[in-house]
């Protein structure tokens, strides 16, 4: 039973001490620790267990040290010492055997294997407890050596002294030949038995060099499985003397994280692998592992031998390794990690300005709102041919154009409504160009080759303004100075062969969108992935990845597809083809006649936080009929719509007001009227989006700025559902 077997652990971490008094107390062993070896040296004047086993790097005395000092002990020499290291090559080895040690296991252990070289020690020492075991001494009996212990030696030469005299006294004692032959037969006899004797402890012998050749062999594949997770790993490991900063040993991962040979790296010292800027820090850091503290750093900037800069986590511990006071640093390259963490920051960046982008639509359209409905007022009163008419008109249309201005930012900030309509590809073109020109730099020549007939499709104008924006974008960064970029149109016919031989696309007739750049072009593996999100190979911090993401996602929402082809140097060419339509051309003739205003008496509740639109709503409602309850934010709603529930017919509710917001308002109404008819209004990005759930809901939604009469189309449509 392990019961009796008393084992001291000597072990300056205390989180591996108790796992390896976990290990063994399990396996029924009684335990020591001791925290250091001078704290060991003196248990030992206390007590004598069975086995010691030691780490090697320790303060105030290393496992070296301690086995040398046990050995030296004649009342301790006798107990078998196990050295336990983390770190470990084959001198390390010869040092521990030199100073007494009886085996060397590298950490991390298998527990199966140290408690297999336990058993091992604790069966030879009961082997050696047993058995007389001072061996090594020869005998040379009749032309044959045996090898024998000294008191098996002692007995022999006593018989074979004993022999001698008697033949020597043969004449005085007058032995006869029987008796001699007699006495010779019974000294050959007991040199028989001692001979097997003999061959018995050279079997115990051959046992014991076959146990030590097990050992050796358990070492050496120790070594073997140190050499395989030092080179096989990922991380980069490097060994550096703290006194001269130098270089001692680097695994495979290393030298190709940074590209220096094996060779190379010990020839380097601290200095050569990480940039002059951030030397103050990698040294400040040296000196504190010099104190003994392990370290734990981020975004480290190391050097490769091409001058390229990279990015590596470090951990590292101070070690003694051949005698010296080193560093072990594991580097793990965190380069790509860092370009995508900035990609993210660009994007969140992107949403950030989408939003602010997206408030600010909310106010504009409220303004635009007014503009644009006492303008028409004012218009529709004048008569013809008087030239305060035509003025007005030049309002109209400008306020149209700051219409058109705020739907762009929201294509800017991509939380536009997506809203399917007929539309014309040159047409959005053309509306472009001045824009993408501001976007080009002045020193590149730009170019639009539209094609002479309308090219209408099903698509959201918004949409695809914004494709156009991000390839003008795209080619802009492509194109050195005095380059071209060019634009063009046409129709393209799609038929069984073009999808058999590229394997996409539907038979049918396209609007192609071809737009050419006299970039540095690209290679084939980049035009691989140049439409996966994030992926850029613009520097950090100039470009998100998304833009040609979001382009490809667009087109193919339309039911269109978008190809590339380029070489690196001749420039690049992206089509796009997006489907003709003839549902767009039934669709423009179903919109092309409006519906008359029709006129009503109902009562409406206008809640609105904007003093003049309210007003303008007010005087728009009435001059058709209605009566109007006006409202100044969200809780006056509530209030007035208590108040006046029974003769409300309608509700028209601002998204966004003070103390409640129009949803608030909608809820709160809808409890105590379930059939009361609402008709929400916002002018900012995420409301509209908003606007569509509602429909959902059963709610109506209306988009800012609208005009008069839209506004009283969709009242009255509302009322006679």
């Amino acid at each position: 039973m392990n019961d009796n077997v008393h084992i001291l652990i000597v072990e300056d971490s205390p989180t591996q001490a108790v796992e390896l008094q976990y290990l063994l107390e399990k396996n029924h062993y009684q335990v020591t620790v001791a925290k250091d070896g001078k704290k060991a040296l003196e248990m030992l004047q206390q007590i004598t267990p069975t086995i010691i086993i030691s780490d090697i790097v320790m303060p105030e005395m290393n496992g070296y040290e301690l086995c040398a000092a046990v050995k030296k002990d004649d009342h301790l020499k006798n107990i078998p010492m196990i050295l336990l290291t983390g770190l470990s090559d084959p001198e390390d080895v010869i040092k521990g055997l030199i100073c007494g040690a009886n085996n060397f296991i590298v950490k991390p252990y298998d527990e199966h294997f140290l408690l297999s070289q336990i058993r091992y020690i604790l069966a030879n020492l009961e082997i050696r407890n047993n058995t007389s075991w001072q061996m090594n001494l020869e005998i040379v009996f009749r032309g044959k050596t045996y090898f024998i212990n000294s008191e098996r030696k002692q007995i022999i030469d006593l018989l074979l002294s004993t022999y001698e005299a008697a033949i020597q006294r043969n004449h005085d004692f007058q032995i006869t030949n029987e008796k001699l032959q007699q006495a010779q037969n019974g000294l050959e006899s007991r040199v028989q038995e001692r001979t097997a004797e003999l061959l018995v402890a050279n079997v115990d012998l051959q046992n014991e060099f076959k146990k030590r050749k097990q050992l050796e062999q358990g070492l050496k594949e120790s070594e073997e499985r140190y050499r395989i997770i030092f080179e096989g790993t990922a991380e980069g490991i490097l060994v550096a003397d703290l006194e001269g900063l130098r270089f001692k040993y680097c695994n495979p991962a290393m030298c190709e994280m940074l590209g220096y040979s094996e060779e190379d790296f010990l020839e380097l010292d601290v200095m050569h692998i990480h940039p002059k800027e951030s030397l103050d820090q990698v040294l400040a850091e040296f000196e504190t592992q010099a104190r003994g503290d392990r370290l734990l750093a981020s975004n480290i900037p190391c050097l490769r031998k091409d001058g390229s800069v990279i990015y590596a986590d470090v951990r590292a511990t101070p070690a003694v390794i051949d005698g010296r006071n080193c560093s072990v640093g594991f580097f793990t390259d965190v380069t790509k990690r860092r370009q995508t963490e900035a990609q993210l920051r660009q994007a969140q960046k992107m949403e950030a300005v989408g939003t602010l982008a997206g408030g600010i639509a909310h106010d504009f359209n409220n303004i635009l709102n007014v503009i644009i409905g006492y303008g028409g007022m004012v218009a529709d009163t004048l008569k013809a041919g008087n030239p305060a008419k035509e003025d007005m008109t030049e309002v109209l249309i400008a306020a149209d154009r700051a219409v058109d201005l705020t739907r762009r930012l929201l294509v800017f900030s991509r939380k536009d409504v997506v809203k399917m309509m007929s539309v014309d590809i040159n047409e959005i073109i053309l509306g472009l160009k001045k824009m993408l020109a501001r976007i080009i730099r002045e020193s590149i020549e730009f170019n639009l080759e539209l094609a002479d007939m309308p090219l209408t499709v099903l698509a959201d104008p918004g949409q695809i303004e914004q494709v156009l924006i991000n390839l003008a974008v795209n080619s802009k960064d492509a194109i050195q100075e005095g380059g071209r970029l060019t634009i063009s149109t046409g129709i393209k016919e799609v038929d069984d062969d073009y999808v058999a031989a590229y394997g996409y696309g539907k038979p049918g007739q396209y609007a192609l969108i071809t737009v050419t750049d006299t970039g540095q072009g690209m290679d084939a593996e980049t035009q691989k992935k140049i439409f996966e999100p994030f992926f850029t190979t613009k520097e950090i911090g100039k470009g998100t990845g998304l833009g040609l993401a979001i382009s490809y996602e667009i087109i193919k929402q339309h039911g269109g597809y978008t190809n590339v082809y380029s070489e690196p140097g001749k420039g690049t060419v992206f089509n796009i083809y997006l489907p003709l339509s003839e549902e767009a051309a039934s669709l423009d003739k179903e919109n092309g006649a409006a519906a008359p205003v029709m006129r009503g008496n109902e009562i409406v509740l206008v809640a609105e936080d904007e003093a003049s639109l309210r007003k303008l709503t007010k005087i728009v409602l009435e001059s058709f009929g209605y009566s109007v309850i006006l409202a100044v934010d969200g809780e006056d709603a509530i209030v007035k719509f208590m108040q006046n529930r029974e003769r409300i017919s309608i509700v028209m509710l601002d998204m966004i007001m003070p103390k409640k917001n129009g949803k608030q308002v909608g809820e709160a109404i809808r409890k105590v009227s379930p059939g009361v008819k609402i008709l929400f209004t916002s002018g900012y990005a995420i409301d509209m989006i908003k606007g569509k759930e509602l429909a959902g809901a059963g709610f109506e939604f209306i988009l800012k700025p609208f005009m008069p009469k839209d506004l009283l189309r969709k009242v009255r449509d509302i009322l006679d559902k």
